[in-house]
């Protein structure tokens, strides 16, 4: 109020492939502790194939949406975050020997064009340096390098702009979750192996966090809109239809036995390359952790029996991810379907709105 306030708030905008989310919130501090509530929270679905696998195809669609999510909620603020996956953003751990800033910043650049499967010149790329582990004797340098496609960044930067929004940030969707996380599960985070699976209609983003530090990362193009896809040519019904049955909506002529049937056969597809991931980060794990912990998010993370599917196959204690476990809301302010049925589609919108912009 006297200008002495030196972050502001954004509002964590996850334009999706299915549909857009914005999540505004306000924080304060409690002693040691930052605490959150939620000022503003909004969600649209975008018309069929707007997005197609984190590639915008109508622009216009997702301008107005965006447009609509702000307006239809009352969403002032016009700083927001947002966050890109896909194949187009790769995510690489990386070790190299300490050294001065100027030469690491040397080597980063060496690194990032041999681990980059596109041109340098057509990336944008960031790092972060790890903090190593309490009582680590390890004296090399563990770095997370980031790099995305120029044009992808372009693409989802120009229709923030145009839907007259102002961008301070754009993030990863895997780091988004993991700071939505750190907020609602600080002890299992901070103590445990976990895996994040944000199962979205086009991607499925997958991390593995080990006692707060992130290890390994992947995105599936495996979604809710192919099982939507699979299920309309198995059970020879219209698109609408397949994901009426997705969203547990009864649809003439169909039986529950064959959408049971037609279900299965996607779950298992899905569960077989999650599979491949955890094998890959055990076999590469030399200290022999196993992952203790799988949290669930996104659209698809509501289908009934997933969570008891993924228990059972891997035998790892499975969890629908709540992104409002500890943050507060008004009830006679908000809808509560937005915190009781539709909570896991907020994760990254979430994780996104925790971030704060220098004033």
């Amino acid at each position: 109020m006297f200008g002495l306030s030196r972050e502001k708030e954004v509002v964590g905008l996850d334009i999706g492939s299915y549909s857009i989310k914005a999540v505004e919130l306000k924080s304060q501090k409690k002693g040691e502790k930052e605490l959150y509530e939620v000022k503003k929270i909004g969600y649209e679905v975008l018309p069929h194939d707007a997005i197609v696998e984190g590639t915008i195809i109508d622009s216009a669609a997702v301008i107005e949406t965006i447009k609509m999510v702000f307006d239809e909620n009352k969403i002032s603020n016009k700083n927001v975050s947002i966050s890109i996956s896909g194949n187009s953003v790769i995510i690489k751990k990386i070790s190299l020997p300490s050294m001065e800033t100027e030469e690491l910043a040397e080597s980063i650049i060496w690194e990032a064009k041999h681990n980059i499967p596109y041109p340098y010149e057509e990336t944008n790329v960031d790092y972060s340096i790890l903090k190593p582990p309490d009582q680590s004797k390890n004296k090399n340098l563990d770095i997370l390098l980031v790099a995305a496609k120029k044009d992808k960044i372009a693409s989802y930067s120009n229709i923030t702009n145009q839907a007259r929004k102002n961008l301070e940030a754009i993030e990863v969707d895997v780091f988004a979750l993991q700071n939505i996380m750190e907020i609602n599960y600080p002890e299992i985070i901070k103590n445990k192996t976990l895996a994040i699976i944000n199962l979205g209609a086009n991607i499925t983003n997958l991390i593995i966090i080990e006692k707060g530090m992130p290890q390994l990362f992947r995105d599936l193009s495996l979604g809710g809109s192919l099982f939507t896809e699979n299920l309309s040519k198995d059970l020879n019904i219209s698109f609408d239809d397949a994901e009426k049955l997705l969203k547990g909506l009864p649809v003439k002529n169909i039986q529950p036995e064959q959408l049971e049937a037609g279900l299965n056969m996607n779950i298992q597809n899905l569960l077989e390359e999650i599979e491949k991931t955890f094998s890959f980060y055990e076999a590469s794990n030399t200290s022999e952790k196993k992952i203790e912990f799988i949290f669930l998010s996104g659209g698809l993370s509501k289908l009934k029996n997933l969570k008891n599917n993924f228990g059972q196959k891997f035998n790892i204690n499975t969890e629908i991810l709540n992104p409002f476990l500890k943050i507060s809301h008004d009830g006679k302010k908000f809808d509560p379907i937005y915190f009781d049925e539709m909570a896991p589609l907020f994760g990254v919108s979430a994780g996104l709105a925790t971030r704060k912009m220098e004033k």
